[in-house]
Protein backbone atom coordinates (compact mmCIF):
# COMPACT_ATOMS: atom_id res chain seq x y z
CA UNK A 1 0.00 0.00 0.00
CA UNK A 2 0.95 3.59 -0.47
CA UNK A 3 2.14 6.06 1.76
CA UNK A 4 0.02 9.28 1.75
CA UNK A 5 1.22 12.58 3.18
CA UNK A 6 -1.62 14.92 4.16
CA UNK A 7 -0.64 19.22 4.60
CA UNK A 8 -3.64 20.45 6.66
CA UNK A 9 -4.22 23.12 9.28
CA UNK A 10 -7.48 21.68 10.26
CA UNK A 11 -7.06 18.34 12.67
CA UNK A 12 -10.54 17.30 12.23
CA UNK A 13 -10.14 16.63 8.48
CA UNK A 14 -6.76 14.94 9.17
CA UNK A 15 -8.44 12.43 11.15
CA UNK A 16 -11.25 11.91 8.65
CA UNK A 17 -8.83 11.46 5.58
CA UNK A 18 -6.44 9.20 8.00
CA UNK A 19 -9.17 6.96 8.58
CA UNK A 20 -10.52 6.82 5.00
CA UNK A 21 -7.37 5.83 3.95
CA UNK A 22 -6.23 3.93 6.99
CA UNK A 23 -8.68 1.20 6.00
CA UNK A 24 -7.81 0.71 2.50
CA UNK A 25 -4.00 -0.02 4.35
CA UNK A 26 -2.56 3.13 3.64
CA UNK A 27 -0.09 4.66 5.79
CA UNK A 28 -0.97 8.07 6.12
CA UNK A 29 1.66 10.96 7.22
CA UNK A 30 0.12 14.47 8.49
CA UNK A 31 1.68 17.97 8.36
CA UNK A 32 -0.34 20.81 9.82
CA UNK A 33 1.02 23.88 7.47
CA UNK A 34 2.78 24.42 4.51
CA UNK A 35 6.43 24.77 5.98
CA UNK A 36 5.97 21.30 7.81
CA UNK A 37 4.47 19.79 4.60
CA UNK A 38 7.91 20.79 2.84
CA UNK A 39 9.88 19.24 5.19
CA UNK A 40 7.77 15.91 5.23
CA UNK A 41 8.25 15.33 1.91
CA UNK A 42 11.33 15.96 2.21
CA UNK A 43 12.04 13.24 4.79
CA UNK A 44 9.24 10.82 4.13
CA UNK A 45 9.59 10.54 0.36
CA UNK A 46 5.18 9.87 0.12
CA UNK A 47 4.00 8.32 -3.02
CA UNK A 48 1.08 10.91 -3.20
CA UNK A 49 0.11 14.17 -1.26
CA UNK A 50 -2.54 16.14 -0.72
CA UNK A 51 -2.42 19.52 0.05
CA UNK A 52 -4.75 22.02 1.19
CA UNK A 53 -5.11 24.93 -0.19
CA UNK A 54 -5.93 27.72 2.70
CA UNK A 55 -3.05 27.68 5.70
CA UNK A 56 -1.66 29.53 7.43
CA UNK A 57 2.36 31.27 6.09
CA UNK A 58 2.77 28.61 2.92
CA UNK A 59 -0.80 28.47 0.94
CA UNK A 60 -1.48 24.85 -0.81
CA UNK A 61 -0.82 26.52 -4.15
CA UNK A 62 2.94 27.33 -3.04
CA UNK A 63 3.50 24.55 -1.34
CA UNK A 64 2.65 22.96 -5.02
CA UNK A 65 4.46 25.32 -6.57
CA UNK A 66 7.86 24.70 -4.90
CA UNK A 67 7.62 21.04 -5.01
CA UNK A 68 7.58 21.55 -8.77
CA UNK A 69 10.08 23.66 -9.28
CA UNK A 70 12.15 20.29 -7.24
CA UNK A 71 13.52 18.11 -9.60
CA UNK A 72 13.15 14.79 -6.98
CA UNK A 73 9.14 15.91 -6.89
CA UNK A 74 8.22 17.12 -10.06
CA UNK A 75 6.14 14.03 -10.53
CA UNK A 76 4.86 12.96 -6.85
CA UNK A 77 1.29 13.21 -7.48
CA UNK A 78 -1.00 16.05 -6.07
CA UNK A 79 -4.30 16.03 -5.02
CA UNK A 80 -5.51 19.47 -3.69
CA UNK A 81 -7.95 20.45 -1.28
CA UNK A 82 -10.58 23.33 -1.02
CA UNK A 83 -13.39 24.37 0.44
CA UNK A 84 -14.97 26.29 -2.83
CA UNK A 85 -15.67 24.44 -5.99
CA UNK A 86 -15.51 27.66 -8.50
CA UNK A 87 -13.92 26.97 -11.77
CA UNK A 88 -11.12 29.47 -10.91
CA UNK A 89 -10.24 27.39 -7.86
CA UNK A 90 -9.57 24.48 -10.13
CA UNK A 91 -7.51 26.21 -12.58
CA UNK A 92 -5.49 27.52 -9.92
CA UNK A 93 -4.80 24.53 -8.92
CA UNK A 94 -3.80 22.97 -12.25
CA UNK A 95 -1.63 25.79 -12.85
CA UNK A 96 0.04 25.25 -9.62
CA UNK A 97 1.24 22.01 -10.79
CA UNK A 98 -1.29 19.88 -9.20
CA UNK A 99 -2.68 16.78 -10.61
CA UNK A 100 -6.71 16.92 -9.43
CA UNK A 101 -8.59 18.90 -7.42
CA UNK A 102 -11.18 18.06 -4.93
CA UNK A 103 -13.87 20.19 -2.68
CA UNK A 104 -14.54 20.06 0.20
CA UNK A 105 -16.71 18.15 2.08
CA UNK A 106 -15.91 15.10 0.08
CA UNK A 107 -17.12 11.32 0.23
CA UNK A 108 -15.27 8.87 0.99
CA UNK A 109 -16.26 7.02 -1.75
CA UNK A 110 -14.92 10.01 -4.17
CA UNK A 111 -11.61 10.44 -1.96
CA UNK A 112 -10.14 7.14 -2.07
CA UNK A 113 -11.31 6.77 -6.47
CA UNK A 114 -9.33 10.17 -6.82
CA UNK A 115 -6.43 8.87 -5.00
CA UNK A 116 -6.23 5.52 -6.17
CA UNK A 117 -6.11 7.32 -9.83
CA UNK A 118 -3.24 8.91 -8.51
CA UNK A 119 -1.23 5.92 -7.22
CA UNK A 120 -1.54 4.29 -10.56
CA UNK A 121 -0.62 7.55 -12.38
CA UNK A 122 2.57 7.71 -10.37
CA UNK A 123 3.21 4.10 -10.85
CA UNK A 124 3.24 4.38 -14.54
CA UNK A 125 5.67 7.66 -14.24
CA UNK A 126 8.14 5.35 -12.21
CA UNK A 127 7.73 2.49 -14.69
CA UNK A 128 8.17 5.01 -17.79
CA UNK A 129 11.01 6.66 -16.07
CA UNK A 130 13.28 3.13 -15.05
CA UNK A 131 15.77 2.79 -17.51
CA UNK A 132 15.28 -0.22 -20.13
CA UNK A 133 15.88 -1.99 -23.05
CA UNK A 134 15.13 0.05 -26.26
CA UNK A 135 12.01 -1.43 -29.00
CA UNK A 136 13.72 -3.17 -31.77
CA UNK A 137 11.91 -1.15 -34.53
CA UNK A 138 12.16 2.63 -33.92
CA UNK A 139 8.85 4.85 -33.66
CA UNK A 140 6.43 5.09 -36.39
CA UNK A 141 6.35 9.18 -36.49
CA UNK A 142 2.48 10.87 -37.54
CA UNK A 143 2.64 14.59 -38.03
CA UNK A 144 -0.02 16.94 -37.69
CA UNK A 145 -0.22 19.95 -39.53
CA UNK A 146 -1.66 22.60 -41.37
CA UNK A 147 -0.74 26.56 -41.93
CA UNK A 148 -4.43 27.83 -40.90
CA UNK A 149 -5.60 27.48 -37.59
CA UNK A 150 -8.79 26.22 -36.63
CA UNK A 151 -8.92 23.34 -38.55
CA UNK A 152 -8.79 21.01 -35.48
CA UNK A 153 -4.96 19.63 -36.03
CA UNK A 154 -4.28 19.38 -31.76
CA UNK A 155 -7.86 17.50 -31.20
CA UNK A 156 -7.12 15.20 -34.29
CA UNK A 157 -3.14 14.98 -32.83
CA UNK A 158 -4.55 14.24 -29.11
CA UNK A 159 -7.94 11.30 -30.43
CA UNK A 160 -4.95 10.13 -33.37
CA UNK A 161 -2.33 9.52 -30.50
CA UNK A 162 -5.64 8.07 -27.88
CA UNK A 163 -6.43 6.01 -30.87
CA UNK A 164 -2.84 4.32 -31.38
CA UNK A 165 -2.51 3.83 -27.40
CA UNK A 166 -6.08 1.95 -27.06
CA UNK A 167 -5.61 -0.33 -30.50
CA UNK A 168 -2.05 -1.43 -29.52
CA UNK A 169 -1.21 -1.07 -26.23
CA UNK A 170 1.96 -0.15 -26.85
CA UNK A 171 4.09 2.72 -25.61
CA UNK A 172 2.96 6.14 -27.73
CA UNK A 173 3.86 9.44 -27.33
CA UNK A 174 2.40 12.78 -28.10
CA UNK A 175 4.65 15.92 -28.95
CA UNK A 176 2.98 19.81 -28.77
CA UNK A 177 5.16 21.44 -30.33
CA UNK A 178 3.05 24.49 -30.49
CA UNK A 179 5.20 27.31 -29.90
CA UNK A 180 3.05 28.65 -27.03
CA UNK A 181 -0.53 28.09 -25.44
CA UNK A 182 -0.83 24.90 -26.72
CA UNK A 183 -4.03 22.85 -26.53
CA UNK A 184 -2.86 19.03 -25.84
CA UNK A 185 -2.33 18.90 -22.12
CA UNK A 186 -5.95 21.32 -21.53
CA UNK A 187 -7.91 18.55 -24.13
CA UNK A 188 -6.43 15.73 -21.70
CA UNK A 189 -7.33 17.42 -18.96
CA UNK A 190 -4.05 16.80 -17.14
CA UNK A 191 -1.75 20.01 -16.34
CA UNK A 192 1.74 19.74 -17.15
CA UNK A 193 4.90 19.99 -14.80
CA UNK A 194 7.71 20.46 -17.51
CA UNK A 195 6.84 21.60 -20.63
CA UNK A 196 9.50 21.17 -23.94
CA UNK A 197 10.65 24.85 -22.91
CA UNK A 198 12.49 23.17 -19.60
CA UNK A 199 15.15 21.81 -22.14
CA UNK A 200 15.56 25.23 -23.55
CA UNK A 201 18.91 25.91 -21.45
CA UNK A 202 20.62 23.16 -23.16
CA UNK A 203 22.25 23.12 -26.13
CA UNK A 204 21.45 20.48 -28.81
CA UNK A 205 24.85 17.88 -27.99
CA UNK A 206 23.96 18.44 -24.45
CA UNK A 207 20.92 16.82 -24.62
CA UNK A 208 20.49 12.89 -23.04
CA UNK A 209 17.60 10.72 -22.68
CA UNK A 210 17.32 11.48 -18.82
CA UNK A 211 16.83 14.88 -19.68
CA UNK A 212 14.06 14.62 -21.75
CA UNK A 213 12.37 11.90 -19.90
CA UNK A 214 12.26 14.35 -17.16
CA UNK A 215 9.72 16.82 -19.10
CA UNK A 216 7.22 13.50 -20.15
CA UNK A 217 3.74 13.72 -18.46
CA UNK A 218 1.57 10.59 -18.36
CA UNK A 219 -2.27 10.58 -19.06
CA UNK A 220 -4.03 7.63 -17.34
CA UNK A 221 -4.97 6.45 -20.13
CA UNK A 222 -1.49 5.27 -20.98
CA UNK A 223 -0.15 7.83 -23.10
CA UNK A 224 2.94 10.04 -22.81
CA UNK A 225 3.24 13.87 -23.70
CA UNK A 226 4.96 16.55 -23.81
CA UNK A 227 3.32 19.66 -23.50
CA UNK A 228 4.17 23.23 -24.49
CA UNK A 229 4.38 26.20 -22.60
CA UNK A 230 2.14 28.49 -21.74
CA UNK A 231 3.82 32.14 -22.54
CA UNK A 232 5.05 33.20 -25.71
CA UNK A 233 8.71 33.78 -24.58
CA UNK A 234 9.22 30.29 -23.58
CA UNK A 235 9.35 28.77 -26.69
CA UNK A 236 11.80 30.77 -28.28
CA UNK A 237 14.97 29.07 -27.50
CA UNK A 238 13.99 25.16 -29.72
CA UNK A 239 15.40 24.63 -32.41
CA UNK A 240 15.60 22.82 -35.38
CA UNK A 241 18.51 20.93 -34.28
CA UNK A 242 17.47 20.22 -31.14
CA UNK A 243 14.30 18.79 -32.16
CA UNK A 244 16.77 16.82 -34.16
CA UNK A 245 18.29 15.47 -31.30
CA UNK A 246 15.14 15.25 -29.14
CA UNK A 247 13.29 12.68 -31.82
CA UNK A 248 16.72 10.42 -32.18
CA UNK A 249 16.54 9.73 -28.48
CA UNK A 250 12.67 9.01 -28.35
CA UNK A 251 12.18 7.10 -31.81
CA UNK A 252 13.86 3.98 -30.09
CA UNK A 253 11.75 3.97 -27.26
CA UNK A 254 7.98 4.22 -28.41
CA UNK A 255 6.10 2.13 -30.63
CA UNK A 256 4.09 5.52 -32.35
CA UNK A 257 4.54 9.51 -31.98
CA UNK A 258 2.49 11.73 -32.84
CA UNK A 259 3.36 15.42 -33.62
CA UNK A 260 0.76 18.42 -33.11
CA UNK A 261 3.11 21.09 -35.07
CA UNK A 262 2.97 24.90 -35.40
CA UNK A 263 1.06 25.98 -38.59
CA UNK A 264 4.62 26.76 -40.53
CA UNK A 265 7.85 25.82 -42.35
CA UNK A 266 10.16 26.56 -39.27
CA UNK A 267 12.92 25.22 -38.56
CA UNK A 268 11.12 22.06 -35.59
CA UNK A 269 8.43 21.61 -38.24
CA UNK A 270 10.58 20.69 -41.08
CA UNK A 271 12.82 18.76 -38.80
CA UNK A 272 9.64 16.64 -37.72
CA UNK A 273 8.16 16.70 -41.15
CA UNK A 274 11.64 15.49 -42.81
CA UNK A 275 11.09 12.30 -40.01
CA UNK A 276 7.48 11.56 -40.70
CA UNK A 277 6.31 8.62 -41.60
CA UNK A 278 2.61 10.00 -41.97
CA UNK A 279 1.87 13.45 -42.39
CA UNK A 280 -1.96 14.31 -41.59
CA UNK A 281 -2.61 18.07 -43.06
CA UNK A 282 -6.06 19.53 -41.85
CA UNK A 283 -8.26 21.34 -43.62
CA UNK A 284 -11.85 23.02 -43.27
CA UNK A 285 -14.24 23.07 -46.25
CA UNK A 286 -13.39 27.11 -47.10
CA UNK A 287 -11.44 28.86 -49.24
CA UNK A 288 -8.82 30.17 -46.93
CA UNK A 289 -8.22 27.07 -45.67
CA UNK A 290 -8.20 25.27 -49.25
CA UNK A 291 -5.55 27.97 -50.30
CA UNK A 292 -3.55 26.84 -47.30
CA UNK A 293 -4.19 23.44 -47.57
CA UNK A 294 -2.84 23.52 -51.29
CA UNK A 295 0.14 26.13 -50.33
CA UNK A 296 1.57 22.58 -48.02
CA UNK A 297 0.77 20.80 -50.43
CA UNK A 298 3.12 22.47 -53.26
CA UNK A 299 5.26 22.88 -50.33
CA UNK A 300 5.81 19.25 -49.49
CA UNK A 301 6.52 18.37 -52.99
CA UNK A 302 8.81 21.02 -53.57
CA UNK A 303 10.57 19.36 -50.24
CA UNK A 304 10.57 15.92 -51.57
CA UNK A 305 7.77 14.68 -49.53
CA UNK A 306 6.09 11.52 -51.01
CA UNK A 307 2.45 12.02 -51.82
CA UNK A 308 1.78 8.23 -50.56
CA UNK A 309 2.60 9.68 -46.52
CA UNK A 310 0.37 12.45 -46.81
CA UNK A 311 -3.35 12.08 -45.84
CA UNK A 312 -6.02 14.70 -46.14
CA UNK A 313 -8.59 15.53 -43.64
CA UNK A 314 -11.50 17.40 -43.93
CA UNK A 315 -13.16 18.63 -40.74
CA UNK A 316 -16.65 20.50 -41.59
CA UNK A 317 -16.60 23.00 -39.21
CA UNK A 318 -19.30 24.21 -41.08
CA UNK A 319 -23.30 23.04 -40.68
CA UNK A 320 -23.97 24.52 -44.72
CA UNK A 321 -22.67 26.24 -47.20
CA UNK A 322 -18.99 24.09 -46.99
CA UNK A 323 -17.11 23.62 -49.92
CA UNK A 324 -18.04 20.19 -50.93
CA UNK A 325 -15.39 17.30 -50.86
CA UNK A 326 -15.18 16.50 -54.32
CA UNK A 327 -14.95 20.13 -55.47
CA UNK A 328 -12.22 20.31 -52.40
CA UNK A 329 -10.05 17.17 -54.30
CA UNK A 330 -10.38 18.50 -57.53
CA UNK A 331 -8.84 21.90 -56.26
CA UNK A 332 -5.95 20.15 -54.72
CA UNK A 333 -5.68 17.29 -57.41
CA UNK A 334 -5.38 15.03 -54.06
CA UNK A 335 -7.89 13.09 -52.14
CA UNK A 336 -9.29 13.00 -48.85
CA UNK A 337 -8.62 10.81 -46.43
CA UNK A 338 -11.09 11.11 -43.55
CA UNK A 339 -13.70 13.81 -43.75
CA UNK A 340 -14.95 14.53 -39.96
CA UNK A 341 -18.40 16.01 -39.75
CA UNK A 342 -19.92 18.91 -38.57
CA UNK A 343 -20.08 18.15 -34.65
CA UNK A 344 -19.30 21.58 -32.65
CA UNK A 345 -21.17 21.14 -29.43
CA UNK A 346 -19.08 17.41 -29.18
CA UNK A 347 -16.15 18.50 -30.25
CA UNK A 348 -16.51 22.04 -27.90
CA UNK A 349 -17.77 20.42 -25.37
CA UNK A 350 -14.80 17.70 -24.92
CA UNK A 351 -12.10 20.52 -24.98
CA UNK A 352 -13.45 22.42 -21.91
CA UNK A 353 -14.45 19.42 -20.00
CA UNK A 354 -10.97 18.06 -21.07
CA UNK A 355 -12.66 14.74 -21.94
CA UNK A 356 -10.97 13.46 -25.55
CA UNK A 357 -13.70 11.82 -27.17
CA UNK A 358 -12.17 8.18 -27.95
CA UNK A 359 -11.89 8.12 -24.05
CA UNK A 360 -14.96 9.49 -23.20
CA UNK A 361 -17.46 8.48 -26.05
CA UNK A 362 -16.14 5.47 -27.64
CA UNK A 363 -18.77 4.25 -29.52
CA UNK A 364 -19.69 7.66 -31.14
CA UNK A 365 -19.76 7.99 -34.89
CA UNK A 366 -16.53 10.25 -34.77
CA UNK A 367 -14.71 8.59 -31.99
CA UNK A 368 -15.07 5.08 -34.67
CA UNK A 369 -13.95 7.48 -37.40
CA UNK A 370 -11.40 8.70 -35.55
CA UNK A 371 -10.32 5.07 -34.36
CA UNK A 372 -10.55 3.65 -38.08
CA UNK A 373 -8.40 6.40 -39.23
CA UNK A 374 -5.81 5.41 -36.36
CA UNK A 375 -5.62 1.83 -37.44
CA UNK A 376 -5.27 3.04 -40.69
CA UNK A 377 -2.19 4.80 -40.00
CA UNK A 378 -0.70 2.09 -37.84
CA UNK A 379 2.28 -0.33 -38.73
CA UNK A 380 1.30 -2.61 -41.65
CA UNK A 381 2.38 -5.42 -38.91
CA UNK A 382 -0.19 -4.24 -36.65
CA UNK A 383 -2.64 -4.12 -39.34
CA UNK A 384 -2.44 -7.34 -40.41
CA UNK A 385 -1.45 -9.80 -37.55
CA UNK A 386 -4.30 -9.95 -35.00
CA UNK A 387 -2.88 -9.58 -31.44
CA UNK A 388 -2.32 -12.20 -28.97
CA UNK A 389 -5.34 -10.29 -26.66
CA UNK A 390 -6.98 -7.90 -28.55
CA UNK A 391 -7.89 -4.63 -27.06
CA UNK A 392 -11.48 -3.25 -27.10
CA UNK A 393 -10.44 -0.76 -29.67
CA UNK A 394 -9.12 -3.31 -31.78
CA UNK A 395 -12.28 -5.56 -31.18
CA UNK A 396 -14.77 -2.46 -32.27
CA UNK A 397 -12.70 -1.90 -35.37
CA UNK A 398 -11.91 -5.09 -36.99
CA UNK A 399 -15.70 -5.55 -36.44
CA UNK A 400 -16.24 -2.53 -38.67
CA UNK A 401 -13.92 -4.08 -41.33
CA UNK A 402 -15.81 -7.21 -41.37
CA UNK A 403 -19.04 -5.31 -41.46
CA UNK A 404 -17.25 -3.10 -44.44
CA UNK A 405 -16.40 -6.10 -46.55
CA UNK A 406 -19.11 -7.91 -45.92
CA UNK A 407 -21.25 -5.34 -47.58
CA UNK A 408 -19.12 -4.71 -50.31
CA UNK A 409 -19.23 -8.42 -51.29
CA UNK A 410 -23.12 -7.58 -51.50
Amino acid sequence: MAQVLVIDDDPVIRKIIATILGRQGHQVVAASDGKEGLAAVEAQKPDVAIIDVMMPGIDGYEVTRRLRQDPDFIHLPILILTGRSELQEKLNAFEAGADDYMSKPFEPAELIARLSKLLRWGEAVRAAQTPGATLAEEARLVAVHSLRGGTGCSSMAVNLALGLTALWERPVLLLDMVPAAGQVALMLNAPPRRTWADLMGYQPDELDIEMVQRVIAKHDSGLDFIAAPTYPEEGEGLSGEGMKVTLDLLRPRYEYIVVDLPHDFGDVSLQVLDAADVMVLMLAPEMGSVRAASAALTTYGKLGYRDEKIRLVMNWIFERKGLAQSAVEDALRFPISLVLPFAPDTFVSAINLGRPLLLHEPEGQISALIEDFSFGQSRERHRTVPPAAPSPAWQRVNKRLLASRKAKRK
